[in-house]
């Protein structure tokens, strides 16, 4: 809610003003002496002159100090200007300034994101405001560079896209006239969950840096409430000439499916100028080809490609022969990919930047620790068991302390606490998000039964409980990004197993999770956890790649930085350095039982 602006000059640190500008100055008796008439106006003069040049000198100062403060949150990102609050900013309280843990970094994460100049200053809140997030990871230049280009690209495009369909001009530019240079384009078609959303945007964002493209996002999904625009100056949405009718209407029957239409790249009509890719879990051996470099050779004729999928395909990205070493120059960390680019792409809009920034003010601000809960079990009602399971795994692996049980320990453990109170002032925030209630309620109650063992103080927190998906619902899409951006600035994480969901806050977050499996027969599994190799997101439909490798063998062999997802066995995932030997597990879902063993 923004304050009347009379309250807020009061309650700014700029706007306060001192003790004596309140001071009560008691006026001379009417008995006492008084100046003369002619003196009084001279000095009242006086005194308005002087008034007048404090308050432009006062005005100026205020100015010059607004444009020098540039208070910013953590390592990597900087906070709103001190106007932006002034003028009703998403946390405009008297201690502002304390809030929002003031630090020397700039607000372009490094330079992975343009400068605010060049957005409209009022846009988009959290493009300024950036939470805390420990990270180590920094764009390469040039992927800076790369970025750079691809904006203005992007600016060039984005208003001829509205011209998709319109019949080709068959009049041949005069000499005197520069021919336009080819704009080509990625669609990306909103498909599945949030999370897959957010993963196959930025496999779709990538394969355009990659193929000389801008990327264009499908208008179905509310997209423009949940997001700001990324791009300065421009917008990312499919143009509305380009009706959602037909871009949601492609599917495995359009006549433009790629490696299964009938349609030519010599063919004259409106639909030859685009192929539609489909990496859904329902894609086949001809769909796959789009990893081979023949399959890439066809497309390149496209100016047009619309891609669906619900899978994370930037792992598949590195076999393809062209692109391999310009991936290894953008990210020399490979286990980055998505940190970045999702960094980049993905900026709450305001209406889910209030909400996480009220919680966070609320419950999460002020902790030496936050741990980070994502529980999802694809099942309708909680499961004891799993609880169970995320209980033996914060105690085996020390992410969360342990609480004293026996009533003589709980009474000496307080006695402790009570002679060294700086010993037992550590503060730990739990925040746990999950469909339902059950999971945080039973952990809350953990760590109200008794004191932690070193005195620990532990509080826990679950910001919705929507009972069950709710896909494309904006309401429901509000609070789950709203929950992905929470978890993203934990710094421990224990995600599920095969959650996109927990992909996402993981990589936007930087940290490599605990993972959680999921059981097959209803007991808790064992190991109860495991430790992720990196915090990329796993792609686990990867392509059997015939035109690369023999059949039968997995195609993590053939890259030193892919490996075998830890929660999908046939999965594949992107890490940063490779161990001496590895193991994979064969793909048995293509009926294949063998296993491969290889010494790097």
């Amino acid at each position: 809610m923004e304050l009347p602006r009379s309250r807020r000059s009061a309650h700014s640190p700029l706007g306060r003003k001192s003790d004596s500008a309140h001071t009560h100055t008691p006026v001379a008796d009417e008995k006492g002496s008084r100046l003369p008439v002619l003196l009084s106006s001279v000095l009242l003069l006086a005194l308005g002159g002087t008034l007048l040049y404090t308050t432009s000198f006062s005005l100026n100062c205020g100015d010059q100090l607004e444009q020098s403060l540039s208070p910013s949150f953590e390592s990597d990102s900087s906070a709103p200007t001190i106007r932006k609050v002034l003028d009703g900013g998403v946390l405009p309280t008297s201690h502002v300034l304390d809030e929002l843990k003031l630090s020397d970094a700039d607000n372009t994460l490094g330079g992975l994101l343009a400068d605010l100049s060049e957005f409209d200053s009022n846009s988009c809140a959290s493009r300024a405001q950036h939470l805390q997030r420990k990270t180590k990871f920094k764009p390469s230049q040039e992927l800076v560079q790369r970025l750079r280009r691809y904006e203005a690209q992007h600016r060039k495009c984005a208003s001829r896209a509205k011209d998709f369909g319109q019949p080709k001009s068959g009049s041949r530019v005069h000499d005197s006239e520069a021919p336009e240079e080819e704009c080509r384009y990625v669609v990306w078609i909103a498909y599945s969950g949030l999370g897959n959303r957010l993963m196959t945007l930025v496999s779709a964002f990538l394969y355009a840096l990659l193929t000389n493209r801008i990327l264009l996002v499908d208008r179905s999904s509310d997209m423009s409430k949940l997001f700001c625009e990324p791009i300065p100056r421009t917008s990312w949405l499919v143009p509305s000439e380009i009706t959602v009718e037909f871009v949601q209407g492609l599917n495995e029957s359009s006549p433009q499916r790629f490696r299964h239409g009938s349609s030519t790249a010599g063919d004259n009509s409106s639909t030859a100028e685009f192929s539609y890719v489909h990496l859904t879990h329902t894609s086949d051996s001809g769909d796959e080809m789009f990893f081979c470099d023949s399959g890439q050779q066809q497309l390149d004729t496209k100016p047009w490609l619309f891609i669906k999928s619900n899978s994370y395909t930037v792992p598949g990205l590195f076999f393809i022969t062209q692109f391999r070493a310009d991936l290894s120059v953008l990210f020399p960390d490979k286990e980055a990919v998505f940190h970045l680019l999702g960094r980049y792409l993905f900026h709450p809009s305001d209406a889910v930047w209030g909400w996480i920034t009220r919680f966070h003010k609320s419950y999460l601000a002020h902790h030496d620790q936050q741990v980070g809960i994502q529980i999802r079990t694809f099942d309708d009602s909680p499961l004891p068991y799993f609880l169970e399971q995320i209980q033996e795994c914060v105690e085996q692996h020390e992410l969360l302390p342990k609480v004293v049980k026996n009533v003589d320990s709980i009474r000496r453990s307080e006695e402790l606490q009570l002679q060294n109170l700086q010993a037992s002032e550590k503060d730990i925030t739990v925040l746990v998000t999950s469909l339902h209630p059950y999971y945080y309620e039973n952990l809350r109650d953990v760590y109200l039964s008794g004191p932690t063992e070193g005195g620990e103080s532990v509080s826990v927190h679950q910001p919705s409980h929507e009972g069950w998906q709710k896909t494309n619902t904006f309401g429901h899409d509000l609070k789950a990004w709203a929950d992905i951006y929470l978890l993203s600035l934990s710094d421990v994480l224990l995600t599920s197993g095969w959650s996109t969901f927990g992909y996402s806050a993981q990589a936007l977050a930087g940290v490599s999770p605990w993972i959680l499996p999921r059981s097959t027969d209803g007991q808790v599994p064992n190991p109860v956890c495991v430790k992720a190799r990196s915090m990329e997101p796993c792609f686990h439909r990867p392509p059997l790649l015939k035109c690369k490798i023999p059949e039968g063998a997995n195609p993590a062999t053939i890259l030193p930085y892919v490996q075998p997802c830890e929660d999908v066995k046939w999965g594949i995932k992107l890490i940063t350095t490779p161990p001496t030997q590895r193991f994979f597990q064969v793909d048995d879902r293509h009926g294949l039982h063998a296993s491969v063993r290889v010494t790097i």
